[in-house]
């Protein structure tokens, strides 16, 4: 998973592609159904459980999630009041 968000992250020619055919792109990795499931849907706080490194998804995030807004991306993660939702790539429970 993080060697296909790191390409999403630095690759001009991979986030045209994801763009286009998200899944038909994510078939170049040896990837599971639920890990392809996770990237698709930008379900970041699943990534991070499954051991995805939290800046690789915040930088997956800010590339390529159709509302880059960040208070949405530490909601995903669980943030859900004043304290929590200060500035973090990671949310630990």
């Amino acid at each position: 998973m993080e060697r296909a968000l790191w390409q999403l992250c630095v690759e001009r020619v991979a986030k045209e592609r994801f763009r286009q055919d998200a899944v038909g792109f994510l078939g170049r990795f040896a990837l599971e159904e639920a890990e392809v499931r996770m990237i698709v849907e930008f379900d970041v706080a699943g990534l991070q459980a499954a051991g995805v490194n939290p800046m690789l998804t915040m930088g997956f995030w800010q590339e390529l999630a159709p509302d880059r807004n960040m208070s949405l991306y530490k909601q995903r993660l669980g943030a859900t009041d004043e304290h929590s939702a200060g500035f973090s790539a990671a949310l630990k429970g």
